[in-house]
């Protein structure tokens, strides 16, 4: 005898033939009529026992009404509802396993269970030490270091090579100017050795921009992210503006030649826009970034305020999706992508008389080199590069893309991109900065012995703004009033104080940074070496010098392009 099939697999069969799978698919926000209505008597009833039996101070009122909401309320739970398995299985008894799960699981972890070494993505140990310097406290422990000599999971992955027999050096110093040499554009000169890296007003909201800006004034940039100019720049402190894919605050709606919608670029909006901040210093040009290499940028809808959409010139309420690529580089082939991106940066710099950058994590290696060759065969090219590791943050990304996606580390990229430059001749008129996991001097070191000229952090500028690393940045519901609009979480930031935190921490980063350069035997970050570093290697293996890597994890050979 065949399988008969059920009843209930018949009925929705026959419902999926008359009316098609797009009516008949649940979404995840379908609650049943009826879930609603037992909800709210339940609730009635569990209030009206508590009152009665107050008032009346008798016990089987009390009983009678209570033991019946709970009867509704399992009914509720368990032929009612028809999202949840468990809860179906064993009623309210079954909500305990998704109350631990969703609401106390992350933070017993993190209050509980955490050791100051552990912890993702940010072990305490570094969360610390943001803290304690944003809140001008110099960091000191006692007895001994608490991090395993040979982990590399929470350590800047390297030892420091100090040295007791230095010589002569001379204070440490630093200072970078952007298009030094490039005619017809305004040099833009960096004097801090950690700045503020892109974090888009709507990822993070008005108070919490505003916080940095003032926080950075007259220390570091601070970059704008895709969100368009809006209060990353009130105090009128340096600012690196960003275009992302989706042109926000600077963009036209057009269409391409076969009818596709797209977004370009408004010259008129970008002219004004540069025109009327003279704190504008550089524009970077977004081509990806760590955390969501080849997507563009999420912002759900209950994130654009009235307010946000007005900066973004969008639809208040609409989640906005950024397209992964720019209308203006769409091309038939990789080489052509690049040669319009250097066209598209001639055409910014000439239009704002600023030097122009470029931000993006390497996937395939062969695309830097292919970068640098159209470079040569242009005559053009950024001004500065931006190289985010593909273990950098997001406000809001697919955890797909997230944890699988990109070539590493930015200091393997930003190596291989150095060294590349270097033989081609056209290192001296590129500025690379690295982001992504360089939260403290001991992590930019590394960068720097690699061949960054700059660094820059968002998730260590949020960890002083009081930031503790709860994940829900993404939801409206950061429990620190950083990145949610949510008026009652929002107005628990104080402003002067955290303010007061960015400056420290920017500042005191900056200040560690020399001190380090100095014991190592150097007079600017920027001179520090490869030999001046030693690198815990594949399975734990200490290396002497970062230029012996005998396994070719951290230095990227040719021959894997």
């Amino acid at each position: 005898m065949g399988y008969k099939k059920s009843s209930g697999s018949r009925q929705y069969l026959e419902r999926l033939k008359r009316l098609g799978k797009e009516q008949c698919l649940v979404p995840y926000t379908y609650n049943p009529p009826l879930e609603r209505v037992m909800d709210i008597s339940s609730i009635v009833l569990a209030v009206a026992a508590i009152a009665l039996g107050i008032y009346f101070k008798s016990w089987p009122y009390f009983i009678s009404l209570f033991a019946t909401a709970i009867v509704i309320f399992s009914i509720r739970e368990l032929f009612v509802q028809d999202d949840r398995t468990l809860i179906r299985i064993y009623g309210p008894i079954g909500r305990i396993r998704y109350l631990f799960e969703d609401t106390f699981r992350d933070k017993y972890l993190q209050y509980f269970n955490e050791t100051n070494t552990n912890g993702r993505p940010i072990p305490r140990i570094v969360r610390d030490y943001i803290y304690q310097k944003a809140k001008a406290i110099k960091p000191i422990s006692s007895f001994g270091t608490e991090l395993d000599e040979f982990d590399l999971e929470n350590t800047a992955q390297s030892h420091l090579l100090h040295r007791n027999f230095p010589g002569t050096v001379n204070k440490a110093s630093y200072e970078v100017i952007v298009g030094e040499k490039r005619e017809g554009v305004k040099p833009f000169t960096i004097k801090n050795s950690v700045n503020v890296s892109a974090m888009s007003y709507g990822s993070i909201n008005w108070k919490a921009a505003e916080c940095i800006s003032i926080g950075a004034k007259d220390v570091a940039y601070v970059n704008t992210g895709e969100g368009g100019y809006g209060p990353h720049g009130i105090a009128g402190n340096e600012v690196v503006f960003q275009i992302g894919t989706g042109k926000f605050g600077v963009g036209k709606d057009g269409v391409f030649n076969d009818g596709t919608p797209a977004r370009f670029l408004d010259e008129a909006h970008l002219r004004d826009l540069v025109r009327d901040n003279d704190n504008i210093g550089m524009i970077q040009i977004k081509i990806s970034q760590g955390a969501k290499p080849g997507l563009g940028g999420v912002l759900p809808g209950v994130k654009v305020t009235p307010e946000i959409a007005a900066v973004r010139k969008v639809k208040p309420g609409e989640t906005i999706i950024s397209p992964g690529q720019h209308a203006e580089l769409i091309a038939a082939t990789p080489k052509e992508s690049v040669l319009k991106m250097l066209e598209f940066i001639k055409r910014v710099r000439k239009l704002t008389e600023l030097p122009v950058g470029i931000k993006l994590c390497v996937g395939r290696l062969d695309e830097i080199d292919l970068l640098i060759e159209g470079m040569k065969e242009a005559g053009e090219g950024p001004d500065a590069i931006q190289i985010d590791g593909s273990d950098g943050g997001t406000g809001a990304g697919e955890n797909i893309f997230m944890n699988y996606v990109g070539f590493g580390s930015s200091f393997e990229t930003t190596f291989y991109l150095d060294k590349k430059l270097k033989e081609a001749g056209l290192r001296d008129g590129v500025t690379i900065s690295s982001s992504g996991k360089l939260f403290t001097p001991a992590h930019a070191a590394l960068a720097f012995a690699v061949g960054s000229d700059v660094i820059e952090t968002a998730r260590g500028v949020m960890l002083s703004l009081g930031c503790i690393q709860s994940l829900q940045c993404h939801t409206n519901e950061c429990p620190t009033g950083i990145t949610t609009n949510s008026k009652w979480r929002v107005h628990g930031i104080n402003l002067p104080e955290k303010s007061t935190r960015v400056h420290h921490y920017l500042e005191g980063f900056h200040e560690d940074m020399l001190h380090l350069t100095e014991i190592l035997g150097h007079s600017d970050p920027r001179d520090i070496t490869p030999q001046d570093v030693r690198i815990i290697s594949y399975k734990n293996i200490f290396i002497r010098y970062f230029d012996e890597d005998p396994f070719g994890v951290y230095i990227p050979s040719d021959r894997e392009q």
